[in-house]
């Protein structure tokens, strides 16, 4: 710690040596507030790598797990922009505990980095350079590989900023330790090492590239050599700071980096499936290995499969089941909670997360919005289609002698027929609403499932009957409803209607949502599907009470 004591990361006040990486599940401003609240081992957050203007990054998959604890990603740097993230950001600041945010920033120039940096200066204490992302055109290793380029960005900034300014350098560099001695001569105030590995691909058990880019980064705990190395060459030749990242995953970790020269720790791939819950007890954990001096046990249970394994089956039934709404039916698949969900992928198309409707035989809804439910809506019988999952938290068991009542919309009927399958004994009343017409045979299928289900289609212009004719009922049987637990799915204005409707009356905690939030690595990882509190759907849900 001598070397941060004695640097410029000194006045930022970090009183833990923790962080998690840029891109690495604190990539919304909720989750980094939540994180900072939530988990007091972390000394300071890293935003994910931001540009100037708004990058829409890679389509999924983004992220694959080619051996347990080990990973190739590319999201291609997507992010909302600066300006956008900045926004979002100062209504949260500062932070807990006035923890210091690094902001990571990106550009194909050093006048780009410099324009990045202006507009994030109300809310970053440092500003970390992505001087190495490898599967990047024009930016990240492309610019971090030329001296002459990293001297004139990092001296440029420090020309208009006394905050720290923090290189982060690619492990592919040849002469690392020389990149750190100019980076350390043109002014840099500390160092970050290492970023992902490669690039690299994975391929599926058909030999094709599963990541939609073809080529990612490495990442987790196959590259912990490759980033002792890289830290121990860069602490060799300079004297200011290194915050370490690269496979850790326990307390020996965190000391053989720090053996290796480095005085701060960011721990990411390690976090992969953790609720926030489970990451709060993480770092505990790792901080009590260190502080009692055992170093040789990891924080987080053995990983013994990879958790984005695909499993091939077939179509078995395509078809319209309403308006703009599809139903999909596969041979075969692994049983599933009602809630939880599934990746469906077309190779060389890309891939989405579904909620079940049945699981025995797998069904899906779906409705035809965009490139990937276009090619789905085209399969037929036979057609191949790979599968991962299932992920996130399903619906809880109901309460013994509550009654239930399920409300769904749209394609998010799916996990609430699915639930009456599983908790049919509990379920007291059911709604289901729809935008248009339904097939007399996705009609029967429900009643079949349900009798006595309220399918409810909105009137021409106008949307959102299911929520009026459920308040009907609510306001004829107001004591019911001051007894029942309630799971609910669809559209997010739906639901938001449909917990107006029922807070007033429910129990406390007897709302739960399954909520359709983007969701692109289903592990926890990317952190695209934070909600407004700052949990991360994929994760500590899809299903959440109306509280959380």
């Amino acid at each position: 710690m001598q070397r941060l004591q004695n640097s410029n990361l000194a006045p930022l006040g970090i009183k833990s040596p923790f962080t998690i990486p840029s891109g690495i599940v604190t990539t919304l401003p909720s989750v980094i507030a939540r994180i900072a609240r939530d988990v007091p081992q972390i000394g300071f957050l890293t935003t994910k790598t931001l540009s100037v203007a708004l990058r829409v990054g890679y389509r999924e998959p983004i992220i694959h797990e080619y051996y347990p604890g080990c990973f190739v990603n590319a999201v291609g740097l997507a992010n909302p922009g600066a300006e956008n993230f900045l926004e979002a950001m100062k209504q949260l600041m500062p932070l807990h505990d006035r923890k210091p945010l690094f902001a990571s920033i990106m550009g194909v120039n050093a006048e780009e980095f410099l324009d990045c940096a202006r507009i994030l200066e109300p809310i970053a204490d440092a500003f970390e350079l992505n001087l190495s992302c490898p599967h990047v055109k024009d930016a990240g290793q492309c610019i971090g590989s030329d001296p002459d380029s990293v001297n004139s960005i990092i001296r440029l900034l420090k020309q208009h900023f006394d905050k720290p300014i923090v290189p982060k350098l690619s492990p592919n560099l040849g002469d690392i330790g020389g990149m750190a001695r100019l980076c350390e001569a043109a002014g840099a105030d500390a160092l970050s090492l290492i970023n992902t590995v490669g690039p690299g691909i994975a391929v599926d058990s058909q030999g094709q590239p599963i990541l939609s880019n073809v080529m990612g980064g490495l990442s987790g705990a196959g590259i912990l050599p490759v980033g002792l190395k890289a830290v121990r060459e860069a602490a060799s030749a300079v004297k200011i700071p290194i915050i370490a990242s690269g496979g850790i995953d326990s307390a020996q970790d965190v000391l053989a980096y720090q053996s290796a020269g480095a005085a701060l720790f960011a721990v990411g791939s390690a976090l992969a499936g953790m609720t926030t819950p489970r990451i709060a007890d993480f770092f505990r954990d790792l901080v009590h290995e260190l502080e009692h001096a055992r170093g040789n046990e990891s924080a987080r249970a053995p990983i013994t499969k990879p958790r984005t394994d695909y499993f091939r089956t077939t179509v078995k039934e395509n078809g319209p089941v309403g308006a703009g709404i599809f139903m999909l039916r596969l041979k075969e698949g692994p049983a599933c909670r009602p809630g939880r969900f599934f990746f469906l992928r077309l190779p060389d198309v890309g891939e989405k997360p579904f909620s079940p409707m049945n699981d025995s035989e797998p069904m899906y809804l779906v409705r035809n919005v965009g490139p990937f439910t276009a090619a789905l809506e085209s399969l037929r019988p036979g057609d191949p289609i790979d599968m991962r999952g299932p992920y996130g938290k399903g619906f809880p068991d109901p309460e013994p002698g509550r009654p239930l009542v399920l409300v769904g919309g749209g394609t998010g009927a799916a996990p609430i027929i699915l639930a009456a399958t599983y908790f049919g004994q509990s379920v007291s009343k059911a709604f289901f609403g729809f935008a248009g017409e339904v097939t007399e045979e996705f009609n029967d299928e429900i009643l079949t499932r349900l009798p006595g289900s309220r399918i409810v289609i909105d009137p021409p212009g106008t949307v959102g009957e299911v929520v009026r004719v459920l308040q009907a009922d609510m306001d004829a049987n107001p004591a019911f409803y001051q007894e029942c637990t309630s799971f609910v799915c669809g559209p997010r204005p739906m639901m938001n209607a449909v917990v107006d409707a029922l807070r007033p009356c429910t129990p406390k905690g007897g709302i739960h949502l399954s909520r359709e939030d983007i969701m692109r690595c289903g592990i926890g990882i990317c952190g695209s599907c934070g909600t407004e509190t700052g949990l991360r759907s994929c994760v500590d849900g899809p299903v959440l009470r109306d509280n959380d």
